[in-house]
C-alpha cells in the first residue's frame, strides 16, 4: 500500500513539475518572441531615419546610437530568458531523479540563481530539490523544508 501511495505522489509531483515548467518555458519562449518583434521594429526605424537624414548633411550616428542601444539590451534580455528555459529543464530533471549534474556550471553566477528564501542559500550548487514535492532546500538539509520527506 505504501508503495502505491509513493508511486502515486511521484507521479504528481512529476505531473505538477512538468506543468510548471511547460507553463513557464512557453512564458519565456513568448517573452523572446515580443523582444524579437521590438528589435525589428526598432531596425525598421532606423533604417527609415538612415534613409531620411542620407540626403541631409546632419549626424547620422547621434541619430541612430540610441535605437541601436535599445536593440543591444533586448538582445541580452534574449540572452537570459534563453539560459532560463535551459535551467528549467536542467532542474526537471533533477527534481525527476532523471539528471546526471544537479546544475551544470554554466548557470554558477548567472543571473537567474535558485535561492531559498530564508537560508541564506545563493549558489545552485548549494540546492537540492525534494523528490516528493519538488521544493528547493539547502544541500546539508536532511529533510525537505515543504513536506518533510528524507532528503537524498
Amino acid at each position: 500500500m505504501a508503495s502505491l501511495k509513493d508511486a502515486f505522489a511521484k507521479s504528481i509531483t512529476t505531473l505538477n513539475v512538468k506543468t510548471n515548467n511547460f507553463m513557464e518555458e512557453t512564458k519565456c519562449k513568448t517573452y523572446i518572441a515580443t523582444l524579437e518583434e521590438e528589435i525589428i521594429t526598432l531596425k525598421k526605424q532606423i533604417g527609415e531615419i538612415v534613409y531620411s537624414i542620407w540626403t541631409q548633411d546632419v549626424d547620422l550616428k547621434a541619430q541612430v546610437a540610441p535605437l541601436i542601444g535599445q536593440i543591444e539590451e533586448k538582445q541580452k534580455e534574449i540572452k537570459v530568458q534563453e539560459e532560463r528555459i535551459a535551467m528549467l529543464s536542467v532542474q526537471e530533471q533533477q527534481i525527476l531523479g532523471t539528471g546526471q549534474n544537479p546544475m551544470p556550471n554554466q548557470f554558477m553566477g548567472s543571473p537567474i540563481q535558485p535561492v531559498i528564501q530564508g537560508t541564506g542559500v545563493q549558489s545552485a550548487a548549494d540546492v537540492i530539490y525534494c523528490g516528493s514535492c519538488g521544493a528547493q532546500n539547502a544541500s546539508n538539509y536532511k529533510f525537505c523544508i515543504k513536506c518533510g520527506v528524507p532528503l537524498k
